[in-house]
């Protein structure tokens, strides 16, 4: 039996205004609450381990004019010499400790059908963790829900304007994503925002016609003609997938040198799991000629020490077992209010727990992304060897 007078149309339309208000009050405290976030403080120590060098070695170029004089923060009775990782980058060009860059771009996806796997959090972990080690990175939105987006404190509809994302690049012209690259707080990331608008651009690259492939790029190769216009500003581009592979997902996967898949050890993650190896080797079948992939590895994230958590990890061992980072990620409460507040556990100046949690995640995070840094760095070498003589423009 219908309830009478129940107006559907009515309802929604007030349920939307509702969520347009809710939204904007959203938007706004986010805006806010990220312009009064700066990056962490830290001592000359960590300062000194970050750089390679002794802290002594610093106070003396410091003394000597070679490096201008560190901000200071008192501490009980006394001055001391703090430090942020954007005055860590500038320090490792006055000292020339940066010329071991690599020569060419590596591009690596973090990928996935099902969603909260940790996908968006790693790729953030990984960006910072990169620009810690001195490194120029680019991250790439493509998910609608711009989670990676906000986390950098660009709130879609706010400061991202409509036609900043990447969807123009992969429509219109490949060389419209200079228009769309943001500037960070971080000195050496940037980043190309993602928003809602952004799930059309599936549809819209379907809709090709035969002039847009000559001006655009074969379908699946579109994105990676885009990022072949910035690619020589950066040592690293980071691309964060829908959980789905639609045409955004293909377009990076073709321009990926590397895919990174999180996996949780729960069934439904590994069944998913299944599905997204039998899609991606159709996809590699039909489109051998666009792939560059050289590297796929897996991560284990939000592992535990529950017995079917254990069950589950043995199981992925045996079916993975050549494919898994020997690291992984367990799920801890820190990790948790980081992601719950927007940033990573490398933004954390005091940790809202013990000390001991924080530093047992952050020694496990480090651990992850040192390893998947060697992976990157076999690219990097890789590319060195096909075009040895190959430079980077710019440079």
């Amino acid at each position: 039996m219908l309830v009478s007078g129940f107006d559907l149309a009515q309802l929604a339309e007030n349920a939307a205004q509702r969520g347009r208000q809710l939204l904007s009050d959203l938007q706004t405290y986010l805006e806010r609450d990220y312009e009064r976030r700066g990056l962490p403080d830290f001592g000359i120590e960590k300062a000194a381990d970050l750089i390679g060098c002794t802290s002594q070695h610093l106070r003396d170029k410091e003394g000597d004019g070679t490096l201008p004089p560190p901000r200071t923060a008192r501490v009980g009775s006394l001055d001391r010499r703090v430090y942020n990782y954007n005055e860590m980058s500038q320090i490792r060009r006055l000292l020339k400790r940066d010329t071991s860059r690599p020569t060419s771009c590596a591009r690596l996806i973090f990928s996935n059908l099902k969603g909260g796997v940790g996908k968006t959090s790693h790729a953030l972990h990984l960006s910072h963790y990169a620009a810690r080690e001195g490194l120029r990175v680019l991250m790439v939105d493509l998910d609608p829900q711009a989670t990676l987006t906000t986390a950098f404190g660009l709130v879609p509809g706010l400061n991202v304007g409509a036609d900043e994302d990447i969807g123009p690049s992969l429509t219109a012209d490949p060389e419209l994503i200079r228009r769309s690259i943001k500037r960070t707080r971080w000195d050496d990331i940037d980043l190309v925002p993602a928003q809602l608008s952004l799930q059309y651009t599936d549809w819209q690259m379907l809709q090709a016609r035969d002039d847009d492939r000559q001006r655009l790029g074969p379908l699946p190769q579109r994105l990676r003609r885009a990022l072949e216009h910035v690619a020589d500003r950066y040592d690293l581009i980071v691309m964060d997938t829908p959980p789905a592979l639609g045409m955004l997902s293909l377009n990076a996967i073709a321009a990926a040198d590397m895919i990174l898949m999180p996996i949780t050890p729960n069934f439904y993650d590994i069944a998913s799991s299944v599905q997204y190896f039998a899609i991606v080797s159709q996809l590699a079948s039909t489109y051998a000629n666009a792939l560059r992939v050289r590297q796929l590895s897996l991560l284990m994230t939000r592992t535990d020490s529950a017995p079917e958590t254990r069950t589950n990890m043995t199981l992925l061992n045996k079916a993975y077992g050549e494919f898994l980072l020997t690291n992984r990620m367990p799920q801890t409460r820190e990790l948790q209010r980081a992601t719950g507040d927007q940033m990573s556990l490398y933004e954390i100046e005091v940790p809202r727990g013990a000390r001991e949690t924080y530093l047992k995640a952050i020694d496990a995070m480090n651990a992850v992304n040192a390893e998947i840094m060697q992976h990157v760095w076999q690219v990097w070498r890789a590319a060195e060897l096909n075009s040895p003589t190959e430079a980077r423009h710019g440079e």
